[in-house]
Parts: structure tokens; C-alpha cells; sequence
């Protein structure tokens, strides 16, 4: 059967990645979230996304309260001022809702990628068909350090996730299918996916032997820590900055920098984190729990079509 493939472009301006030990970069676990001697289990680029689209229902609010305030004080605040900025100050708060709906951000949060060393499979959940998984066989795993180029008014930028593409034969017709995960190299471009791959290779080929842990999974706290946590993180932050050696002479430029990110950081993390506190993930099935070793008790809740996710 012939099998359905992705566009061409989507490879685009990325650097192919091989199989093997015999990489340039050292192995990193950026992106991983939990690994033991069985399985590896990773982000996706999916979640990200999801998480930033409540967060954009923090900013929109924001940036409107500030352009009224500009408004009224360029213009005045005479009655008719006054009227066009209460009718027109709720579109993109409203817009920003819409759009987080329309995502499906308040359904289901994301979904993980588990790549299993005795079975050589590569286990993925798409968050918006969770009733299904995807089982492709990690050999035939094409590695890819993707490129998405952003344009927006604020000028431009790139996102650098690792793309692991592979065909599923268990779908009629068999379908290539491309997984974004890792982190989203904004600073250090391609560098993250190819330590991600490197490490990859390594756990693949000799376990955990020599590989850099991951960060440990914090356990879920109160939804008022959970949006507390950003706004500390700042404050470590500044403190941090302006405890380095000349940090108060920068301060005229950092604290202003620091500011913005206090508004457009922390402010859209921390709205981020209150909304989606109890949007679950995507599950992964028990038997699969138990194949990958992360048997463990976990609560679950069942949404439309007796979906199963993972909170």
C-alpha cells in the first residue's frame, strides 16, 4: 500500500541528523522529562504551544489596559473617548479566548513521547486524537533538527524543535507522521535538538551509562503556588542580575528589561499555570505504563468518547 507523505517542505532549512554514536555534540537531556534503564520519556513541541495560548489571555488583557491608558492620555478622557475605549477594549481579550478554545487547550494539555530501548519503539498520543497511539520503530526514525521561521510585527524570529518523523503502518493508508519535541532552541538555534538527538542515540545504545540526568519531576502543587511560581522565579532573577559585579551601575538598562519580562514573562506564565492547573495530558494506556517501567499510581480523568487523560 502506498504509503502518505509529508510535505517536502517541512524539511526546510533543517539539518538532517543520523543514527549512531559518533556524534559532534555532547549529549544533553534537553527536553527530557523522565527517563529510567527501559524508557526515555520526552516534551513535545505541542505542549508548549498549548501552554502559550492561555498565556496569550494574560497578555491580551494586559496590552489592552495599556493601550486604553495610552489612549486616554494622548486623546482625553472626555465621554466619547471614554465609550470607544469600554466597547473596543474587551476584542482582544475576547479574541485571545476564542482562540485558546479553538485550540483545544482547555481539552487536553499536551501529550509526551516515549521511545523504549528493549522494544526499539517510538510511543506518541496525539493530543487531539488521544484514543489513538502511534507505535513506529525507532530505527526507521528520521532525526531532524527542524526550522520555523516567525514573522510578527515585532520583527522576526525562529524556533528550532527536534522533528523525529517515521511512518505508522498500523494506519490506513499507512502515514508519515512528524513529532516536534526538545526545546525550542530560541537562542542557541539547532544546538539543543542535536544534543537532544545525541542523547538519544546513547540511551538507545548503552542505557543510562554516562548520561547527564534530567531535572526530577516536581511534584503538583496548590494552583496559588503554581501561579505564585513564576513571579518568584523573576525576583530570583533580578536579584541575581543585579548581584553580579557592576550590577547596580547596569541597573538603569537591566531593571527595565527586567520589568518587561516581569509584564510579558512572568505575568503570561503565571495566568498560564492558574487556567490550565487542572486541564489534564494526554494518557498513555496501562499496559503501555508498565512496558516503559512509569507503572505508577497516577489520577485520571475521562473526557468525551471515554477518553482517558493524564493530570
Amino acid at each position: 500500500m502506498k504509503i502518505k507523505r509529508l510535505p517536502k517542505r517541512l524539511r526546510f532549512a533543517g539539518t538532517k541528523l543520523h543514527h549512531g554514536l559518533h556524534q559532534r555534540i555532547a549529549p544533553q537531556p534537553d527536553g527530557v522529562r523522565r527517563v529510567n534503564e527501559t524508557c526515555v520519556e520526552l516534551e513535545t513541541y505541542a505542549n508548549l504551544v498549548q501552554s502559550a495560548s492561555a498565556g496569550f489571555i494574560g497578555v491580551s488583557v494586559l496590552a489592552s489596559l495599556i493601550t486604553a491608558i495610552i489612549i486616554a492620555a494622548l486623546v482625553g478622557t472626555d465621554a466619547k473617548t471614554l465609550m470607544g475605549i469600554f466597547i473596543w477594549s474587551p476584542a482582544l481579550p475576547c479574541f485571545a479566548v476564542l482562540f485558546y478554545f479553538a485550540s483545544g487547550a482547555h481539552r487536553c494539555r499536551g501529550a509526551f513521547i516515549r521511545i523504549n530501548r528493549n522494544t526499539r519503539k517510538l510511543y506518541f498520543i496525539n493530543p487531539k486524537k488521544p484514543e489513538r497511539m502511534h507505535v513506529m520503530d525507532w530505527d526507521h526514525v528520521e532525526g531532524i533538527a527542524g526550522f520555523i521561521p516567525i514573522v510578527t510585527s515585532h520583527g522576526y524570529t525562529s524556533r528550532h524543535p527536534l522533528y523525529l518523523l517515521s511512518v505508522d503502518h498500523a494506519m490506513a493508508p499507512p502515514t508519515e507522521i512528524c513529532i516536534a519535541c526538545g526545546n525550542l532552541g530560541v537562542i542557541d538555534g539547532d544546538r539543543s535538538a542535536r544534543m537532544l538527538w545525541t542523547y538519544l542515540q546513547w540511551f538507545m545504545a548503552k542505557g543510562l551509562e554516562g548520561l547527564p540526568e534530567p531535572p526530577p519531576l516536581k511534584t503538583k502543587p496548590s494552583r496559588r503556588e503554581a501561579s505564585i511560581q513564576p513571579y518568584r522565579e523573576w525576583v530570583t532573577g533580578l536579584r541575581k542580575e543585579l548581584g553580579k559585579p557592576y550590577g547596580w551601575l547596569w541597573s538603569p538598562i537591566s531593571v527595565p528589561v527586567w520589568l518587561f519580562l516581569l509584564f510579558f514573562n512572568a505575568y503570561p506564565d503565571s495566568v498560564e499555570a492558574w487556567i490550565q492547573y487542572n486541564v489534564p495530558y494526554a494518557a498513555f494506556p496501562r499496559e503501555n505504563d508498565v512496558l516503559c517501567g512509569f507503572a505508577e499510581n497516577r489520577r485520571s480523568v475521562t473526557c468525551g468518547k471515554g477518553v482517558k487523560l493524564e493530570q
